[in-house]
């Protein structure tokens, strides 16, 4: 409660200098809202915070990546709550795609929520919009595709791309059924063979029996959610449930965080619960080292040194883990961390999470060049995160003429090189 107050402090002075004739009609325009704002008839989208949302001074637009990205005023949260109200109580038709895919041109980030009055996530109440869209059968040509790729590879490449772990040297450990810990691969993930390799070797310095099931391995229908094709969607929850029960472990750890947040908080929208503890690797590589199972005994390179951090927004937000990889950086022998001016909870995106690389790709490349030039400001070389997508966001970020110099490396590589 004392948050939300703060939140809202600013707008007191403001209503307390309104004339008494002014204030009233505020008021009574405010206690109104709900009969002159509310459309008839059946509707998925949650109108209720859609009205709250177009109606607020919009302070979250300062920090929208996509809005800063774009330099438009349309692409702000408020505006896109406002375009998603029209759309849902008929103002806007359907087939209007600009405004249809506006609503998806959201890179899932959650800084509104931080500004927010209210409390809540644009995030959200864009995927409430989605849902009436997709209802009505509007969803867009992108999202069609994506929900093909997966309905077709069971991956949202295209392919299986969990085969690849033969020709990238990733070794594929099947489970018998007794596992202390499942090692949840996302999609993503497997185009950092070298990322996994780091990741399975502290699993085994550390003695733990653990498998990765990659015959047998499906995405874990994260996009789904975000395009909200909810019925397929559990169609993946249902496999993989059954995946990870298969393997006897009561801990689930996965190297994307998406994955995590999936398996658990979206898997439980649906009404399917997995109980296992579910975390991400970065969270269990932490708990190792304070229990003394692996230990750095090396320094790091002199070239590695100096490294500056990306929180992934879904780790520091939505997981709410600010500290495990800092926790890690922390015991590397040597390491300097440079933080960068936006970090923990107030990080800005790497632009490629949610719908919006879909939607408008030089959009989301272009909030990646922002968050390069924000990590650069710190001096450092060598940019340091925990997630797939924010690893693929960076590099695509980087100028061509970066690429040698700045690396992008995951926290697991620096660590397994030191132990």
């Amino acid at each position: 409660m004392a948050e939300i107050l703060k939140k809202y402090k600013w707008m007191g002075p403001i209503i307390q200098k309104m004339d008494r004739d002014t204030k009233k009609v505020f008021m009574k325009s405010f206690r109104m809202r709900d009969k002159n704002f509310f459309p008839e008839g059946d509707y998925k989208a949650d109108v209720k915070n859609l009205v709250n949302c177009m109606l607020c001074p919009n302070m979250c637009r300062f920090d929208c990546g996509t809005l800063q990205a774009s330099q438009k005023e349309t692409m702000s949260p408020a505006y896109k709550a406002r375009i998603g109200y029209y759309l849902t109580i008929g103002k806007i038709d359907y087939n209007d795609s600009e405004f249809v895919n506006l609503m998806y041109k959201c890179t899932n980030e959650e800084n509104c929520k931080v500004w927010c009055p209210f409390g809540f996530s644009v995030v959200s109440l864009l995927e409430t919009v989605r849902d009436d869209i997709n209802e009505k059968g509007f969803m867009p040509d992108y999202c069609k595709e994506q929900v093909k790729k997966l309905k077709e590879s069971n991956t949202i490449e295209g392919y299986n791309i969990y085969e690849t772990y033969k020709e990238n040297g990733i070794e594929n450990i099947e489970t018998d059924g007794n596992d202390d810990v499942f090692y949840y691969l996302g999609c993503e993930s497997m185009k950092f063979p070298e990322v996994i390799k780091a990741n399975m070797n502290i699993l085994k310095k550390a003695g733990i029996k653990f498998s990765t099931n990659l015959d047998t391995k499906v995405c874990c229908g994260g996009p789904l959610f975000n395009i909200r094709d909810l019925t397929t969607a559990k169609d993946f929850a249902e496999k993989n449930k059954n995946l990870i029960e298969s393997t006897g472990a009561e801990i689930i750890v996965s190297d994307c965080p998406g994955c995590v947040l999936t398996l658990t908080k979206r898997y439980e929208s649906l009404g399917i619960k997995i109980n296992k503890e579910i975390i991400h690797i970065v969270e269990y590589i932490k708990k190792l080292l304070d229990e003394g199972k692996i230990k750095p005994t090396k320094n790091i390179t002199d070239d590695l040194k100096k490294v500056t951090i990306h929180d992934p927004c879904l780790i520091a937000r939505n997981l709410e883990d600010i500290s495990s990889i800092r926790d890690i950086l922390g015991k590397i022998p040597g390491l300097e961390l440079v933080e960068p001016r936006f970090n923990k909870e107030d990080v800005h995106c790497c632009g490629w999470s949610g719908t919006a690389h879909w939607a408008d790709r030089d959009l989301a490349i272009k909030e990646a060049t922002i968050r390069v030039s924000e990590l650069k400001d710190t001096g450092a070389e060598i940019f340091v995160s925990a997630c797939p997508l924010c690893e693929l966001g960076l590099a695509y970020g980087l100028k061509e003429d970066e690429k040698e110099k700045i690396k992008i490396v995951d926290v697991s590589e620096l660590l397994n090189k030191v132990i």
